[in-house]
């Protein structure tokens, strides 16, 4: 558990200002693994797979199973100096994680601009498609194994827009660690980054003990750690692996309100 001795009243504003961050930072997290959760099957292994719809999903590699997606004919590529990180198939609520050089990964969806005049005007299997001064090219992924599909709803829609718009404060995008699924967090300020105990570039790969594969299969599990009042979470830092414990009980009635959420 983070000890720190507080000496008067500014220390404490500012102790529960960081613990506020890192609680945000938690829950971003809790509803990335939320729209990864599919429709639950009775077993491990899927038998038959409804057309146009995925019932599997993976990140950076691991096996999933989805039905073929119809695209637009060749494009040419895009001169842009970015990288398709992955995608998620949606709908209208479609999204793509991107990084331009120089600076950290984002999410963006259809109809936000890129770079210039660039504009997001499509998100495929495998490819996004730009408008460049009103032509179409494409920007495929170099890895491409980072799909997910979900079936739409007006009640998915509002939580993936929650996400993803947590998902650009903090910068935080799956990444694979030693075969395994974490969650790297960037862009977090000056203030938290001196104040508290979390770093751009640490990488969430369990809380109290579960990997976060193993969450994302029970979205429930998450519910449950709003009383702890000492969770650990670990983190890869620098190739090291670290704990840091956070008590989220004492937040949780501050900023689950704020995610649509009853503490």
């Amino acid at each position: 558990m983070l000890k720190i001795e507080l000496k008067n009243t500014q220390q404490l504003s500012r102790l529960v200002v960081v613990l506020v961050m890192v609680l945000l930072s938690l829950y971003l997290i809790v509803l990335i693994g939320l729209q990864l959760q599919t429709a639950k099957t009775t077993s491990s292994v899927v038998a038959r797979v409804a057309p146009g719809k995925m019932v599997a999903w993976a990140w950076f590699g691991r096996q999933r199973v989805i039905a073929p997606v119809k695209t637009q004919t060749d494009l040419a590529n895009a001169q842009i100096n970015a990288e398709l990180l992955g995608v998620m198939l949606a709908g209208a609520s479609s999204s793509a994680t991107l990084k331009f050089k120089g600076k950290p990964e984002q999410v963006y969806q259809m109809g936000d601009k890129l770079n210039g005049k660039m504009e997001l005007v499509d998100i495929e299997a495998y490819r996004i498609v730009i408008s460049d001064n009103g032509i179409n090219k494409q920007l495929l992924m170099k890895k491409p194994d980072v799909i997910m599909e979900s079936q739409e709803s007006g009640e998915d829609v509002d939580t993936q827009t929650q996400g993803f718009a947590l998902a650009n404060m903090f910068g935080a995008v799956p990444v694979n660690i030693g075969g395994d699924t974490g969650f790297k967090i960037n862009n977090l300020s000056a203030d938290v980054q001196a104040m508290a105990d979390i770093r751009d570039g640490d990488v969430v790969v369990q809380i109290d003990g579960l990997s976060v594969q193993d969450l994302m299969s029970d979205p429930v599990k998450w519910m449950s750690y709003s009383s702890s009042i000492s969770l650990p979470v670990t983190l890869m830092r620098e190739g090291r692996e670290e704990i840091i414990y956070v008590n989220a009980a004492s937040l949780s009635a501050k900023m689950l309100p704020t995610l649509g959420l009853k503490p």
